[in-house]
């Protein structure tokens, strides 16, 4: 693990950023196959 403050605060960052870009995608795959069928 990091011990580095700037360090932990970033992997905090990133995992927040990737969590919302996660649910971001999955979304707008949602969104696409919806366009499709109809």
């Amino acid at each position: 693990m990091a011990n580095i403050k700037s360090q932990i605060k970033r992997i905090k960052t990133n995992e927040k950023a990737r969590l919302r870009n996660k649910a971001v995608k999955s979304s707008l795959k949602t969104a696409i196959r919806k366009a499709r069928e109809a």
